[in-house]
């Protein structure tokens, strides 16, 4: 096993947590291991999959999660990580950065390399893990599968929850989170991927979307510190935009081959970054 994958959870017990029995976990030779010998082993990608029972989501496969690291080396995401960089950069948190959901590891790579925080990465898809572990061996982030509904770190030792476009479970959120802890969520606003948008409208199950709903959620679980909206519009290659349309979640119930792309060249991305405590 690469020292330098294995050296990701070289502090494992002060964060992750036995799925099992909920101890702490320590790295033991090429595994992560407890006080009531629950082992798992560090995977040659250099992650561990500490997932109990979960499920794999349907339309995230591996293919997909390719088509999306595509779309982010396009550059149409900068804006979402550079705010995503600095509202970690101005909280400054002592303990470690967790990204909840985090696909095939863009936003979890750029944050560590912009901060330099301690990040522990994870998401229930195995594929986009593997992906995003093997990517930088270097990269010094905690790689996990686990699941949002059980989050395997202990209560109260993470700085930082991010959630970037994805479901929130803001219970877990509260306890793995330190007394003066934030969360970052990331929510698309209606005017997010316009231009996909409008030309499959007939073919959304919304055809009008609002994301009111989601920031009364995160308002009502927490208090609300800031509210911010981060907008680019991109002009982007044919094979891009071939690739968005493959992996956004969007059109994961569109028959994408039936619709005349033709003509898009610039997409939207928006969204607004909401902080927030318990």
């Amino acid at each position: 096993m690469d020292a330098r994958k294995l050296s990701r959870f070289e502090h494992a017990e002060t964060l992750l947590a036995c799925p099992v029995c909920h101890e702490p976990l320590e790295l033991s030779g090429a595994a992560l291991s407890c006080a009531n010998r629950h082992s798992f082993d560090v995977a040659r990608q250099g992650y561990v999959n500490l997932l109990r029972g979960g499920k794999q989501p349907q339309g995230y496969d591996r293919s997909s999660f390719e088509q999306r690291r595509r779309v982010f080396e396009s550059g149409l995401y900068d804006n979402i990580a550079q705010a995503l960089c600095d509202a970690v950069e101005a909280l400054s948190p002592s303990l470690p950065v967790v990204d909840a959901g985090c696909g095939e590891g863009f936003f979890a790579h750029a944050v560590r390399r912009a901060t330099g925080a301690g990040i522990c990465a994870f998401d229930i898809s195995r594929d986009s893990v593997q992906l995003a572990a093997a990517q930088d061996p270097e990269d010094g982030i905690a790689w996990l599968v686990a699941d949002l509904a059980s989050i395997p770190l202990q209560d109260g030792r993470a700085g930082c929850v991010l959630d970037v476009f994805s479901p929130a479970n803001y219970h877990e959120f509260k306890r793995i989170l330190a007394p003066r802890g934030r969360v970052v969520k990331v929510v698309p606003t209606a005017r997010h991927l316009l231009e996909l948008r409008e030309r499959a409208a007939a073919s959304l199950r919304h055809q009008e979307y609002s994301n009111q709903r989601v920031i009364d959620h995160f308002s009502a679980s927490c208090v609300l510190d800031s509210r911010k909206t981060v907008s680019r519009t991109l002009k982007l290659d044919a094979h891009a935009i071939e690739a968005l349309i493959a992996m956004t979640p969007l059109l994961f119930h569109v028959d994408t081959g039936a619709i005349d792309w033709s003509g898009i060249e610039s997409v939207t991305v928006e969204a607004d970054v909401l902080v927030g405590h318990f």
